[in-house]
């Protein structure tokens, strides 16, 4: 062929129609990122090296371009541990991207000056608001690029420094429950401070464990059998009280009974006696009216009682039964 016949302009057309079309073969592929479950991602744009506004939470394929990429953070609840093994906790290779972060446990001060060992886990949850500036401030992604992961850990370890600094070792053993809820509380506000920027979400604390020095945990021990032995004298004293209390009930509901019938003996007694100075004045009374009406038939005899036995004696023996031999006068 000769060359001067080779057409150039459809040559060229035609080389870089089939040069696009493998460009866009390769290309297009390469500008869709996936999202997993359970993620936020940011967008990156690799020539301005600027990350977008917009935050991704739905699982699925996205159009970011060619040489971009999503810069991606855990949307679900996330735990911290400062633990000195593995045991009780989740699996470190559950996700391979973004671990779940484990330190060893946290050494602090008590307010009385004793160096104590701690070890804790708490839960945290990033918000879609706070990504971006998380992002300016930290950085993210993996666990090789995310810097934040470390700086968490910063702040968590300075609020159980802070927290620790507010109570006496003892009370790490006699009121958990108190320091489990002043840890959570410093936490918060550790990963709340407005000049970092960063707003993140601790939903719980859980205390694991306290490690002291021997001696004192010796004199703690001590302590608690003796905080025993009290309640336990506590306890049967307060037995014995509610046993007195009941003899005390007792005693008193007999002394009650006692009253009750003495009232009840002494008011039946009262009442008797009444009605037989009632009878008794009523007998009298009749008496001395039935007495007034005979005196009064021989008040004007000369001798009126010498009349007043002869009249009865006659009426006796008008009444006699001759049957007896006695004669009632």
């Amino acid at each position: 062929m000769n060359p001067a016949e080779i057409k150039v302009v459809p040559v060229c057309l035609c080389s870089i129609c089939c040069f696009l079309t493998i460009f866009a073969v390769i290309a297009l592929p390469l500008s869709f990122k996936s999202l997993e479950q359970g993620k936020y991602a940011l967008q990156l744009s690799w020539h301005t090296q600027l990350i977008g506004d917009e935050v991704y939470t739905e699982p699925g394929m996205y159009m970011v371009g060619l040489g971009n990429m999503l810069v991606e953070f855990p949307s679900t609840l996330q735990t911290m541990y400062f633990v000195a093994d593995t045991r009780g906790t989740v699996s470190a290779d559950a996700d391979v991207v973004q671990p779940f972060i484990r330190r060893g446990p946290i050494t602090a001060r008590s307010a009385d000056g004793l160096e104590m060992i701690i070890s804790l886990s708490f839960q945290w949850q990033l918000q879609q608001k706070s990504l971006k500036p998380l992002y300016v401030l930290l950085g993210g992604g993996s666990k090789v690029n995310s810097l934040y992961r470390d700086e968490f850990v910063r702040f968590a370890r300075a609020a159980v420094v802070k927290s620790c600094a507010n109570f006496a070792a003892d009370l790490f053993f006699t009121n958990r429950k108190m320091i489990t809820a002043d840890l959570l509380l410093k936490m918060r506000e550790a990963f709340a401070e407005k000049e970092i920027g960063v707003e993140l979400e601790v939903e719980g604390l859980q205390l694991r464990e306290v490690d002291v020095p021997d001696a004192f945990d010796q004199e703690i021990i001590l302590t608690q059998e003796q905080m025993q032995e009290v309640e336990v004298a506590v306890a049967e004293r307060s037995m014995r009280k509610i046993e007195m209390e009941k003899k005390l009930m007792l005693a008193t509901q007999r002394v009650n009974k006692i009253i009750h019938d003495s009232q009840g003996a002494a008011e039946k007694t009262r009442i008797h006696n009444e009605a037989i100075v009632t009878q008794t004045i009523n007998y009298q009374k009749k008496q001395a009216v039935a007495f007034s009406g005979v005196l009064s038939k021989f008040a004007y005899d000369s001798d009126p009682f010498a009349r007043l036995f002869e009249v009865m004696e006659v009426r006796a023996l008008d009444a006699h039964n001759d049957k007896k031999l006695l004669v009632n006068l």
